[in-house]
């Protein structure tokens, strides 16, 4: 996952001025947003949160950084960041850094402490409380155990490759793929991109009966060969061949059986 660089120039500016700031990354499936300056200013892990709208983590990973500035880092529950609820810090495990907080990573060059501003469901509950709901289990990571300990899904993708994944989109990207594909029975034979999305289809392309989303960092795992084709174009595809993967044109035709068959595996 990667930052844009006007976002990175912005932080870069906040931190010589403030000694900190504050960066925010749109996720395929969660928002992530996290500070850079704080380790280096002040001598303190940096904050991040994750799972909710991203303008309102801006806001409240601002309130968490002043709050802890000006009364101390508490140690257990604490108000004052999102109004009429109640938010954690924790320490977050090593792992997840490279992956995660590429403004960060960039700036310092090294793994630094960050702490995950965490926050609970509508009952209080935490994410590893019994009982906590769904949404603030799968919204935010475990960050306080290592990737690995992640379960599988978005987030264990985006610890594990987000640091240097070389598709333009992060690794929790849904993707149209085929069951068989999935369930390595096929193998895969054209990538097609249209409009920022992805197609990754065996040799009977579109036609197929068993057409499904599946994130593509899980495909790019199964097929580490599909990262030859990270580079095509928007209306570009791929066909697979003996010396790797060569480029070909979308025909009209291609590309709405593309747009129905997202529409076919979404609601499936």
């Amino acid at each position: 996952m990667g930052e844009r660089d006007e976002s990175f120039s912005e932080v870069l500016a906040a931190v010589e001025e403030f000694g900190w700031g504050v960066v925010g990354v749109s996720g395929a499936q969660f928002d992530i947003v996290h500070t850079v300056g704080l380790r280096h200013s002040v001598g303190v892990a940096e904050v991040a949160m994750f799972g909710l709208d991203g303008e309102d983590m801006l806001e409240w990973v601002g309130r968490c950084v002043e709050l802890g500035l000006e009364r101390g880092w508490p140690e257990g529950e604490f108000g004052g960041v999102i109004d009429g609820v109640p938010t954690r810090l924790r320490a977050m495990d090593g792992s997840w850094f490279a992956g995660v907080f590429g403004a960060a990573r960039h700036f310092y060059g090294e793994t630094v402490p960050v702490s995950q501003l965490v926050w609970p469901d509508g009952e209080g509950r935490w994410p590893w409380d019994e009982g906590a709901d769904e949404d603030v289990r799968v919204s935010q990571p475990r960050g306080w155990a290592p990737v690995g300990e992640q379960p599988a899904g978005a987030w264990r993708l985006v610890g594990e490759l987000g640091a240097d994944y070389p598709f333009p989109v992060s690794p929790d990207a849904w993707t149209l793929t085929t069951q068989s594909i999935v369930d390595n029975r096929r193998a895969p034979l054209v990538v097609a991109r249209g409009e920022g999305l992805y197609d990754v289809l065996d040799e009977r392309g579109y036609e197929a009966d068993d057409l499904v989303l599946a994130y593509l960092g899980d495909l790019t795992t199964r097929y580490p060969a599909l990262t030859g084709a990270a580079d095509l174009g928007d209306d570009e595809a791929a066909l697979a061949t003996d010396s790797g993967w060569t480029k070909v044109g979308r025909t009209r035709e291609q590309t709405a059986a593309s747009v129905a068959a997202w529409q076919s595996a979404g609601t499936a």
